[in-house]
């Protein structure tokens, strides 16, 4: 009780000490409190403005963020749609399949037409052959001269002949040749005292080339020496000079 007492007595010596205070006493108080204010609104302004300009920097930084986010999302690339590029595929395949037929078929109408052109071309060549010929057969129908029949079929062979030149066509030599196995074809053997043997006596048909190819081998008979050899001996004997050309 006592202590509550000197409380109370200690409050009311402050109240009327400073009610006593003197005027420049209470002044030079006022300015304290003044400079107290003062600089807690200081304080309390910076406080503010950092705060603001944290707030705009966030505020930029979000929308710095978010443009690029779109920037990003603009420069992503785009989901392939397959099934375009499905259709589009499909639709380059059917128009190759279209063209390669066309051109096969092209290629089919062209290489007939060669084959025709050259069947045209061979035909046109015997024409002149074929005029001749009936032109033999007419004058042995009305004229008995061996010799005329002769000369006309001479006409005949002499156009054959010009026919086949002008085709690239050439007869294999084949009398008087070495048996050669590439184009002659042996049907016989016959000995002979003046034809060496394997030679050529004599050809039974012509054999003829078209440039590097053999059209058909000419069809000979093959000398088999003196005739003392066998014809064994004179077969191989042909062989082997086949074989050494």
């Amino acid at each position: 009780m006592s202590a509550d007492n000197s409380n109370t007595q200690a409050g009311e010596t402050d109240i009327n000490a400073a009610a006593a205070a003197t005027p420049d006493e209470q002044a030079v108080g006022s300015s304290e409190t003044e400079k107290d204010n003062a600089v807690f609104d200081s304080i309390f302004s910076k406080k503010k403005h950092a705060a603001d300009e944290m707030t705009a920097d966030e505020v930029g930084a979000q929308t710095a963020d978010a443009s690029a986010a779109d920037d990003a999302a603009k420069k992503a690339p785009e989901q392939p749609d397959y099934q375009a590029q499905l259709a589009d595929m499909t639709d380059k395949l059917l128009r190759s399949r279209a063209e390669f037929d066309n051109y096969r078929k092209r290629i089919t109408r062209e290489f007939g037409d060669v084959r025709e052109q050259a069947k045209q071309r061979t035909i046109g060549e015997f024409l002149p052959v074929y005029d001749t010929f009936i032109l033999a057969i007419s004058h042995m129908e009305t004229s008995s001269d061996i010799e005329s029949i002769k000369q006309g079929m001479q006409m005949i062979l002499t156009e054959f002949e010009r026919t086949f030149e002008s085709l690239g066509v050439k007869e294999v030599a084949a009398v008087g040749e070495p048996f050669d196995a590439r184009f002659h074809e042996a049907v016989a053997q016959e000995a002979s005292d003046s034809v060496p043997e394997g030679t050529v006596i004599r050809q039974w048909k012509s054999g003829f080339t078209v440039g590097e190819n053999l059209l058909r081998p000419a069809t000979v008979v093959v000398s088999s020496g003196k005739a003392g050899e066998t014809a064994a001996e004179a077969m191989a004997a042909a062989e082997d000079n086949g074989d050494d050309e």
